[in-house]
């Protein structure tokens, strides 16, 4: 007979039970341990997202304010609003002319209504306080609107949290619906956001104490009579430290904060008012003196005094050209002369003339593009 094989053993009840509950303690140890670097890898990630958020804060801020007073019309204040919570300024960041040489960015699909100044018929009330802007309507030398734009930065309530120590950090372009730049800023009535900082008649720079802030540049016409002494302290900004705290409510350790500061220089404060140099200068009216001198040096002699953009204005006049045509002759060509500009009066004496001549002198401002004034058109001299 063959051999017949033992039955084959099977596990004990105590070997299950032990088995089972090596199993339990590996799995409880093992999902604690997974609780615990998600809750760890949770918090780290939002600390970073604040921290990100405050970093994208500064410098979207940094990026336009270092650009304030580019593009400026004569007249038109770079710095508008200097607050602990808010800062609004004029440049011409974007435009939808391709032409406007001024500008910083060009985008033709940019809404017509941010891409040039505002008009004092649609004045606007500045972040944070009760004040209007603009009392006037900002034009360059050439009668057209101011290309820059006003752009607010500033802290209001987040009215969809309750915490009331919570913020949003919103960006406004003329009187365009604000937009938001970043969430979950924390601010309480202690914090400094904004600190300015001057420049003194001695040149150095000191920090604008809080207590003298707000500041709004009250005077309509900026460089004007009205715009000196206190009233033109907001004119004196240098540069603009910025400190904002970021939160991560982590909802095991609590509120988790990231501060984000820099310190913004203003590119353009202290220079001349230079729109253009592509903008053209406002031009002259001219007189004319003819004499027959001697009998072999008869002379023209043209006076005029400087351009409004010569000295003051947009100050960009660097030249004044002089053409000459006879009078059987429709229209000038290429400039006879030029003189610099600088003086407190022009005077030019044509002495390549002869008796008989019948000569029609124009004279334009021409600034550093150059770009020319419309030129003044003189009668007709005749030279006996």
């Amino acid at each position: 007979m063959p051999p017949v094989p033992a039955p084959r053993r099977g596990f004990t009840l105590m070997e299950l039970l032990v088995a089972m509950i090596l199993m339990m303690i590996i799995m409880t140890v093992a999902v604690q341990t997974f609780r615990k670097s998600a809750t760890v890898l949770s918090s780290q990630a939002g600390a970073l997202e604040a921290q990100q958020n405050g970093r994208f804060s500064v410098t979207s801020l940094d990026r336009d304010l270092r650009l304030a007073g580019a593009g400026v019309a004569s007249g038109q204040p770079m710095i508008v609003q200097a607050s602990n919570t808010a800062i609004t300024f004029n440049v011409d960041l974007v435009s939808r002319d391709s032409t406007d040489v001024s500008a910083v960015y060009i985008d033709p699909k940019a809404d017509s209504n941010t891409t040039s100044a505002l008009r004092s018929t649609n004045k606007i009330t500045l972040p944070g306080s009760s004040v209007t802007y603009p009392d006037t309507t900002y034009y360059t030398a050439s009668n057209a609107l101011s290309p820059a734009e006003t752009i607010s930065y500033y802290l209001a309530k987040d009215s969809t949290t309750s915490r009331s120590t919570e913020y949003i950090l919103w960006r406004r372009v003329n009187a365009a619906t604000p937009r938001v730049i970043a969430r979950g800023i924390q601010f309480n009535s202690t914090d400094t956001v904004f600190q300015y900082y001057r420049e003194t008649s001695s040149g150095t720079v000191s920090l604008i104490p809080q207590s003298s802030l707000p500041l709004y540049h009250s005077a309509p016409v900026h460089g004007s009579t009205a715009d000196t002494g206190s009233y033109a302290l907001i004119d004196s900004i240098r540069s603009v430290h910025v400190k904002l705290n970021a939160v991560y409510h982590d909802p095991k350790n609590g509120d988790v904060l990231r501060p984000i500061q820099a310190t913004i220089r203003l590119l353009n404060a202290g220079l001349d008012t230079r729109t253009s140099c592509g903008q053209a200068p406002l031009g002259v009216t001219v007189s004319t003196t003819t004499s027959t001198g001697s009998a072999t040096s008869p002379w023209v002699k043209l006076t005029w005094n400087p351009s409004t953009d010569d000295g003051g204005g947009e100050n960009d006049v660097v030249r004044y050209v002089i053409y000459r045509r006879p009078d059987s002759v429709s229209a000038f060509t290429a400039p006879f002369t030029s003189v610099p500009a600088g003086a407190s009066s022009y005077t030019y004496i044509d002495t390549d003339v002869q008796h008989g001549d019948r000569w029609i002198y124009g004279v334009a401002a021409q600034d550093c593009t150059p770009s020319n004034s419309a030129v003044y058109t003189t009668a007709m001299e005749h030279i006996p």
